[in-house]
């Protein structure tokens, strides 16, 4: 059925009229939905906040519960606090932080400027370090205690041993294990980290054990070489008593004068000998075996001649 003119023209301009409304309720709804945005993200977090493209993400409650800035991307519990950041830290560096639920960092995940080496960081409930691990070249693992001293070390060492290091509390060095070649533990004191005991093999594989005094004077010293011994120090590292074997397997004992010089001497072999010195270290008494076999007894003058001998 063909219309009018006159029903064409009013039906063109019920469309028109139809068109227009839709486009207003349209248009009203557009700046309804970008005013709820804007009124809700002024209302949980201030405007000075908000980078101008900031996009959040809200929970059936309305409460804001991701951001996305220039910063990186904020994950937020039901009571606002964040829980996660993974963005970019002020030296520009990417950073990972889990909070708990008070809002406060309790992990902390980012890359040192300029080297680029990754550290973690467990932070206790007042914001201080309990554990640091950097994967830097010589990496290490440290351990704190709650007034923040650094009470345990475990790392490799610029020659590439393995190194595990204990504090005395105060954040001064106490014990100290190196693991290569030449291992070692050793023992120190005070704040001063004075040296009291080595007790390690060096690279030819020879064991020892070293012992000093509060100023780190070595005072014993024991070696497990093929001729082994301990010698017996004052603290001005003078040698005052060795007790060992000599090059032949030769059981020794030598007492020294305060100088270092030889003062005493007894050996066992297949026979045994005794030797006096006197205070310039001169040998001046002979009693035991001689290289014959035989006994006897010497005294000698302070050149070394023989001022008397038996037989």
């Amino acid at each position: 059925m063909n219309d009018s003119p006159r029903e064409l023209a009013a039906r063109l301009a019920r469309l028109e009229r139809e068109v227009s409304r839709m486009r207003a309720i349209a248009l009203g709804a557009v700046a309804t939905l970008a005013a709820t945005l804007v009124v809700g993200a002024t209302t949980l977090h201030p405007p000075a906040a908000l980078s101008p493209s900031a996009l959040t993400v809200r929970d059936s409650a309305g409460h804001v519960r991701a951001r996305l800035d220039i910063d990186g991307v904020h994950l937020y519990g039901a009571n606002g606090r964040e829980r996660i950041l993974l963005g970019i830290d002020r030296y520009k560096e990417p950073t990972l932080r889990l909070n708990d639920g008070s809002g406060t960092t309790r992990y902390n995940a980012f890359l040192v400027p300029k080297s680029g080496f990754a550290v973690t960081r467990y932070l206790s409930a007042t914001s201080t370090a309990i554990a640091t691990l950097s994967g830097q070249d010589e990496p290490f693992l440290r351990f704190y205690d709650s007034t923040h001293s650094w009470r345990v070390f475990l790392g490799i060492s610029s020659t590439h041993d393995s190194i595990l290091n204990l504090s005395n509390g105060s954040g001064h060095l106490a014990a100290e294990m190196l693991g290569g070649k030449a291992p070692r533990l050793s023992l120190y004191t005070g704040s001063d980290e004075n040296n009291r005991a080595n007790l390690g093999v060096d690279s030819a594989g020879i064991p020892a054990l070293s012992l000093s005094d509060s100023t780190s004077h070595p005072r014993v010293h024991i070696d497990g070489g093929d001729q082994p011994f301990i010698r017996l120090l004052t603290g001005s590292s003078i040698e005052r008593m060795y007790f060992g074997l000599t090059a032949q397997g030769h059981a020794l004992v030598d007492l020294h004068n305060h100088l270092g010089g030889s003062g005493y001497s007894v050996s066992v072999n297949n026979g045994a000998y005794m030797k006096l010195f006197d205070g310039s270290a001169n040998e001046r008494a002979y009693l035991g075996t001689y290289v014959d076999g035989a006994s006897g007894l010497a005294i000698y003058n302070a050149n070394h001649s023989v001022h008397w001998s038996s037989p």
